[in-house]
């Protein structure tokens, strides 16, 4: 019995031992992969150090060195050192600094990267237009910001000029209050108010320079603080410098086109409830949080829930007035060119935009731009130029307030059991109880129209002089003269609202509008400016001196009639 127990207990034994070295060598090779693993990550990753300086040997600071096509990077501190990590070990390490050209380094074996940056002589001789002037961008002392078209062309942000600057200029906030067809942005220099616009040397206002043509624009200059005080009381807030585009010298004829379009959708709105049963299941735990009891009935909550019953079903009203993808498109040519005596730029554009809110409200404008400027002696130069624009916003006039922004704040007013039509017959309009926001009247079709067309054109003569015998004394002219007509058509009709009577299955006429209005406005504004003075600049040397005297006159004559009438009828010939 002693030596037959034995031979029954080994075999289970040597089994189980079998069993737990194969576990113990699976954990074994299972931590050994592990190790191996995170020895080769260890392996891949690789610190790059080094000094970035100038040619003369001084380090840089706020120098940004980026790994390429990705999003890492570092700034060097005080003394121009830098520390990278490149997670696989190797890359392109990228060096910008304002002034300077930027510089690539890859890394291979090396774990120190020292960089000698140069500097742009180009953009530090590059000239902005500053005031009555210009000036190199290295001489420049004042607080200047400038883009050229090569930033505009970039983008295509809206309608407007003002739309597609945002974030180009330091400084300078832009700020949309909405975005409706032909809708600009709110330009404000360190936030104090709204700046002077001067346009190819003309003082204009935010309307005209929105409605240049983006590819019309060579250059853009702000000045601030004190850089504007050459333009006195109105330039309090800052000056915004447009200079367009122009003929070169020597420049062989040339023509351009381009077209862009796009499509427009709501980046944010806030999401509403659009569930019946939601919306009276939070009333009734509101009134219970306040009174102790509601008026919501558990009969009424499962209707709502179930969904099914005239007056019980949801409604989205988000998506009834929103139509995505609303297109905005424009086209342009332009023809520019020049010899030793003459250059010219000619352009043309059109551009449309649709609204997210409906194809029915529509922005449309049209833009010609001229320069042409003639040597007429080796001393005297002078030039003409034209811009003018049309535009057209057409959109649903809506009786009781704004056009635009009462179908956006129905989507926050209106319960989600509320319909636009009665018994859904589109031919009767749902009587909602406060109508001004239901949507389903907000068209050209039943609640009128509002049409405002813009017209506007400006030509300036210039002419400049060298004055002989003095070297770098110029004399300078010009005159503009600007006309703008305005003329706005609104009818907002009369209507009817219905309740749909599901016994006798008729339609009730409950409410409306029996307010009708009628308007029309002309506006003319005629503007003319003149400017008369000298000018020097001169180098001696390693040093420039330069001085400005100049006389400006600006007029404006503005005059407007309104008409305001009653009609009895929404059919007006006229």
């Amino acid at each position: 019995m002693k030596n037959s127990l034995p031979k029954k207990i080994i075999p289970f034994e040597q089994s189980r031992v079998r069993r737990v070295i194969t576990k113990l060598n699976f954990f074994l090779l299972l931590i050994i992969l592990v190790l191996l693993s995170h020895t080769d990550l260890y392996a891949q990753q690789k610190t790059i150090n080094g000094t970035v300086t100038s040619i003369e040997g001084e380090p840089l600071a706020g120098v940004s060195v980026k790994l390429k096509e990705t999003s890492i990077g570092v700034s060097t501190d005080v003394d121009g050192k830098y520390s990278i990590s490149l997670p696989t070990g190797t890359g392109t390490l990228v060096f910008t600094y304002i002034g300077f050209l930027p510089k690539e380094a890859v890394s291979d074996a090396r774990t120190t990267i020292n960089v000698i940056l140069e500097e742009d002589n180009q953009q530090l001789s590059e000239v902005i237009v500053t005031g009555y002037g210009t000036q190199k961008r290295e001489s420049i002392t004042g607080a200047v910001s400038s883009i050229t078209s090569k930033d505009l062309e970039k983008v295509h942000g809206g309608s407007q000029v003002s739309t597609g600057l945002a974030g180009k200029l330091p400084g300078v906030t832009f700020r949309m209050p909405d975005g409706r067809p032909g809708a600009g942005a709110n330009i404000q220099i360190r936030n104090m108010g709204n700046p002077l616009y001067v346009i190819d040397g003309i003082q204009q206002d935010a309307r005209q320079f929105n409605n240049l043509a983006s590819s019309d624009v060579e250059s853009i200059t702000v000045l601030k603080d004190a850089s504007a005080a050459i333009y006195g009381v109105r330039a309090a807030d800052g000056v915004v410098v447009v200079t367009t585009k122009r003929g070169g010298k020597d420049k062989r004829n040339s023509v351009g086109v381009d077209a862009f379009t796009g499509f427009q959708n709501w980046s944010r709105f806030p999401d509403v409830v659009n569930d019946s049963y939601e919306w009276y299941l939070g009333k009734a735990d509101a009134e219970m949080n306040n009174n102790g009891s509601t008026s919501v009935t558990k009969a009424e909550l499962d209707k709502y829930q179930a969904g099914t019953e005239r007056g019980y079903q949801s409604f989205n009203w988000k998506d009834f007035i929103i139509q995505k993808n609303a297109p905005l498109y424009q086209q342009s040519i332009n023809a520019s060119g020049g010899s030793d005596k003459i250059n010219y730029y000619f352009s043309g554009t059109n551009l449309f935009q649709y609204s997210v809110l409906g194809r029915e409200f529509t922005y449309g404008r049209k833009n010609i731009n001229a320069n042409i400027d003639v040597n007429i002696t080796e001393r005297l130069k002078v030039g003409v130029g034209i811009n003018a624009y049309n535009e057209v916003r057409d959109n649903p006039g809506i009786p009781g307030g704004d056009d635009y922004f009462l179908p956006r704040a129905a989507i926050l007013w209106n319960r989600p059991w509320e319909r636009p039509y009665a018994n859904d017959n589109p031919e009767y309009i749902n009587d909602i109880g406060h109508n001004e926001s239901n949507w389903a009247y907000n068209n050209k079709k039943n609640g009128g129209y509002a049409n405002d067309r813009r017209r506007y054109g400006t030509t300036r003569f210039t002419a400049q002089y060298d004055i002989p015998y003095i070297k770098g004394l110029q004399a300078k002219g010009s005159y503009s003269y600007g006309l703008e007509d305005r003329l706005v058509d609104g009818h907002e009709y009369t209507y009817k609202t219905y309740t749909y009577n599901a016994t006798d299955q008729s339609y009730r006429h409950t409410s409306g509008s029996t307010n009708p209005w009628r308007e029309r406005r002309t506006q003319k504004i005629e503007k003319n400016n003149y400017q008369a003075g000298l000018n020097y600049n001169n180098t001696f040397g390693k040093h420039s001196l330069g001085g400005l005297l100049i006389s400006e006159r600006y007029d404006v004559r503005d005059k407007e009639v309104f008409v305001h009438a009653v009609p009895a009828t929404n059919v007006l010939p006229l």
